[in-house]
């Protein structure tokens, strides 16, 4: 399955940035966190032949203008990496790539191919460092033999976090459609948490994963729990003290579980895992946030798992997971707020390190659930997957242990996209606990 680019052009802001917008400071939380390129791809489907000739004429022009349009709201969106200080919004636009695959839609729906995916990506950036002079965002739509489109969206971490991504593309989609329900974007990070003048690395995530590079090589594989398995699974995971666990708290318990038993069995651990959870803080703040703020407003909880971690139960889990989320409460939201906030980073990243001194390995565990990716309508329906993206070749020896769950179609289940070593990969895939529950890459059809 083979996909071809059409053409290569930068999409600028439909109007100019005001000279005092011109440089956008990262807020203390975006420079605490690492810049990768987060990738996203929206699949969509046109099942008439007519309806596909004539939608296929309009789809490529709409979505470059509406973007134009976009871009201009998201000024910071269509600049380029600064430093680990600013972007600087030079309206030199988003990159837009306009390719063709070979194959139908469907085909790639009906058998995922992880690699194929990779290949609908503007450029093999995914997972990759956004460096000093790179793009803010880089997109490429691709459309498919007998209709259908694929939109992928590569945007840098230092920019905005999954919920920053989904307005953002939630915003496009309104502009696309003219529906006047275009968001209104705040980009007040920076002076709610105050930026430092050159944040060492010892202050940031990096100094979190650093510890624990490894050279193996790296996979992906997709469990997909459906709208069954949920209600199974919430089943097992209630009892007395736990009631009603949502769906992101009992896959992300079973998820833990069944990964530090699969590092275990590889490396025969003596030392505990840790586990790293990213936390939305926009509704964790007194007063809250809004939810249009764009940006990082993302805290990390963590927690240390024995090797025995394997012989919890799901409720013991989840009751420890609701505990530790609880302390992420208004007055500690606060202490990032204003001068204080870079005492308070440290001390956090302080405590985190101490208690990390013990572990022996490290997973990440986040949830792109609840963000509306199913809802992104750019004017021909809403979409019959939103999928994450593998790892390519050119980082499969990238250390990463990390796992994100993604909503289904449903909205009743989870996907859950796991990266790991290949050989951890292969035990967890083997784990009679998680396949009770979970299938490995099914058809997306099915789901």
């Amino acid at each position: 399955m083979e996909v071809e680019v059409a053409s290569k052009e930068f999409i600028k802001p439909s109007r100019p940035t005001p000279n005092h917008l011109k440089i956008h400071k990262l807020s203390l939380l975006d420079q605490f966190l690492r810049s990768l390129y987060i990738p996203l791809v929206l699949f969509y489907t046109v099942n008439e032949a007519e309806e596909a000739i004539r939608k296929a004429k309009h789809i490529l022009p709409l979505l470059k203008q509406s973007l134009s349009e976009t871009l201009a709201l998201f000024y910071p969106l269509a600049g380029k990496i600064n430093d680990g200080l600013s972007i600087e919004c030079d309206d030199e636009g988003a990159l837009f790539v306009e390719a063709r695959a070979d194959f139908p839609l469907l085909l790639l729906l009906h058998q995922p191919d992880l690699e194929t995916i990779a290949k609908l990506l503007p450029c093999p950036a995914a997972w990759t460092e956004a460096k000093a002079g790179d793009r803010v965002v880089m997109v490429q739509a691709t459309a498919f033999a007998c209709g259908g489109v694929a939109v992928s969206v590569l945007i840098s971490h230092a920019a905005a976090d999954c919920a920053s991504f989904s307005t953002f593309l939630k915003g496009w989609a309104a502009m696309a459609c003219k529906s006047g329900g275009a968001p209104s974007p705040n980009f007040e990070a920076s002076s709610r948490f105050i930026p430092s003048k050159g944040l060492a690395e010892e202050d940031s995530m990096s100094a979190i994963y650093l510890p624990f590079l490894k050279t193996s090589r790296c996979g992906t594989r997709r469990f997909i729990f459906d709208s069954s398995a949920m209600a199974r699974l919430k089943a097992k995971a209630t009892n007395s003290q736990v009631q009603n666990p949502t769906r992101v708290e009992v896959v992300t318990a079973l998820m833990r579980k069944s990964v530090v038993a699969a590092l275990n069995k590889v490396s025969n651990l003596e030392k505990p895992v840790g586990v790293i959870l990213p936390l939305n803080i926009r509704r964790r703040a007194v007063p809250s946030f809004p939810d249009d703020s764009m940006g990082n407003y993302v805290w990390v909880m963590t927690v240390l798992c024995s090797p025995e971690e394997k012989d919890n139960s799901l409720p013991d889990l989840i009751s420890h997971y609701r505990e530790i989320k609880d302390k992420v409460d208004g007055p500690f939201v606060k202490g990032f707020v204003g001068d204080g906030g870079l005492v308070m980073l440290r001390n956090a990243i302080r405590e985190i390190g101490e208690s990390f001194t013990s572990v022996q390995d490290q997973v990440t565990i986040t949830s792109w659930c609840n963000f509306g990716h199913y809802e992104i309508d750019f004017g021909w329906g809403t979409p019959a997957w939103v999928s994450m993206v593998g790892l390519t070749e050119e980082i499969q020896n990238r250390p990463m242990n990390f796992v994100t769950l993604l909503d289904t179609k449903s909205r009743k289940g989870v996907e859950a996209w796991v990266f790991m070593g290949e050989q951890e990969l292969h035990v967890l895939e083997q784990n009679e606990e998680l396949l009770e529950f979970a299938s490995v890459n099914p058809s997306t059809l099915e789901i």
